[in-house]
């Protein structure tokens, strides 16, 4: 990541490693300590951690060092509280967000746990004395803002929202008018307004797209080519996406539908989608930052699979992914075994017509959590899994006033708890459910617009000050329009 895009908080106070000695052998005081070879110690150099930043609009923890090891993804701590992994290796580790409530100013006891021999571990004491401006602790409470960002003809369909290296929030959509493929390069972090860019207009682009930020601050995405019927993936080569390339995927005849992208472990993209000429579920798995080489995985093949894919890293740095099951109308989930996902742990979540539109996020405790419409009942609902390959999940309806739960999209608050955004086809608006506790047994629903029709096609981020962005298409004006919320839940009246 560029310098320019960090403020970063580094505490250098009181770095140590720490080495657990074999029965009967004492530990050692200092990491550079030389451990004589016959006292059962490890010929490896000690796992040791050199440094820690906070990314303070992304509230990522990048962590270097070295020997963190390479089998399994190390376990990593802040405060005793486990943080997952957006990647991860032998000398660089990046977290996903943080909790609001663990990177606040103070002293915190920072851990790593080596994956595959748990006597090798380092400690680091971070020190922080402050928190810049929206360093993710949620704004007090305040009116919400609804924004139009593009109305240049039928535009906003299939959008994808992230935040930016700057703070600021990126929106990729299709032009349906010019089957372009557009980026929105919102000015502020609210998003009330943006400057926008067509990334790519050759053809019919732009369907099923998805976007994420790096941890360097750059901007990678999927989307489906519908000339040439294939999958592609591009990237950006600075933060504002003014330079952009895209490569096939897959060339494969109706290649891809529903694409999903994350960064696995190593910090390469992974891709998911639904392969439409086969009817199953795929993946891609980048071998360098562009793509320039792949492999991929045919994930389940039973029956028409892969509708709505949603993809997450597991707790194990391996990718999950929930998706629709056309064939059984229901909701299934895979755990990769392998950052390739060659092999994989495959699960029904739920049936009897659920499942069409999915969203995956993985909890600070590591176990997955799948927002999802019930089109049966047309009810919004919610899986809490129980174990890391969701083959036990607690089953939530969140919200059924109405023809609820189309569209459905989440992310993780400040909290660590959900935020869902859906579509209200009853009212023709757009919704906000936010779990108040990580067993959403207190849910609390607003309505932020109901202008028209409105709500479709949503995306949610978490936003620079901690307060969720929602990007959605305005179907009744052809629009472009963003949400930056108030307050946690959206419950603050638009001004």
């Amino acid at each position: 990541m560029q310098a320019s895009s960090l403020l970063p908080i580094l505490a250098t106070v009181m770095a140590f490693a720490l080495a657990i000695a074999a029965p009967g052998v004492p530990a050692q005081d200092s990491a550079d300590t030389a451990i004589p070879a016959d006292r059962l110690w490890s010929d490896e150099q000690a796992l040791r951690i050199s440094g820690a930043s906070l990314e303070p609009y992304t509230r990522r923890l990048i962590i270097t060092g070295q020997k963190f090891g390479s089998r399994r993804p190390p376990r990593v701590s802040l405060d005793g509280v486990v943080l997952s992994l957006s990647s991860a290796g032998e000398d660089r580790l990046v977290t996903d967000p943080l909790p609001a409530n663990l990177v606040g100013s103070g002293t915190h006891a920072l851990a790593v746990i080596d994956g595959s021999d748990r006597t090798r571990l380092a400690l680091y004491q971070l020190v922080i004395d402050s928190l810049p401006t929206g360093g993710g602790r949620s704004a007090a409470p305040q009116a919400n803002r609804i924004s139009v960002i593009d109305h240049n003809g039928d535009v906003g369909v299939a959008s994808s929202i992230a935040v930016g290296a700057t703070g600021n929030p990126l929106i990729l959509y299709l032009d349906y008018a010019n089957r372009d493929l557009k980026l929105a390069r919102c000015r502020d972090a609210a998003c009330t307004g943006a400057d926008l860019q067509a990334l790519a207009t050759d053809g019919d682009v732009g369907w099923a797209n998805a976007l994420i930020v790096g941890a360097d601050g750059l901007p990678r995405l999927s989307y489906v080519d519908n000339t040439n019927k294939v999958v592609k993936f591009g990237w950006c080569e600075d933060p504002e996406c003014r330079v952009f390339q895209a490569r096939t995927i897959d060339t494969a005849g109706q290649a891809g539908q529903h694409t999903s992208i994350i960064l696995g472990r190593d910090g390469w993209p992974v891709i998911g989608y639904y392969d439409n000429a086969e009817s199953h579920l795929k993946l891609a798995h980048c071998l360098d930052p562009h793509c320039a080489t792949f492999e991929r995985s045919t994930v389940d093949d039973s029956g028409n699979v892969g509708w709505y894919t949603s993809m997450a890293l597991g707790a194990d740095g391996n990718p999950v992914i929930s998706y629709f099951d056309a064939t059984r109308r229901g909701l299934k989930f895979a755990r990769c075994a392998n950052p390739s996902c060659s092999s994989a742990r495959v699960t029904t979540v739920d049936i009897g017509g659920v499942g069409l539109g999915t969203a995956t996020v993985v909890g600070a405790d590591g176990l997955p959590v799948i927002a999802y419409w019930d089109f049966l009942n047309d009810d919004l609902k919610l899986a809490l899994c129980t174990r890391p390959d969701c083959a036990r999940a607690t089953l939530l309806v969140i919200d059924r006033q109405g023809a609820v739960g189309s569209n459905a999209a989440m992310t993780l608050g400040a909290d660590g708890n959900p935020i869902i955004s859906y579509h209200d086809h009853t009212g023709g608006a757009l919704k906000i459910a936010h779990c108040a506790d990580r067993a959403c047994t207190d849910v609390r629903i607003s309505v932020p617009d109901s202008n028209g029709s409105v709500g479709w096609h949503t995306s949610i981020a978490l936003g620079a000050d901690g307060l969720p962005i929602v990007s959605y298409y305005d179907d009744t004006n052809k629009d472009l329009k963003v949400l930056h919320c108030g307050d946690a839940s959206c419950n603050g009246a638009a001004p």
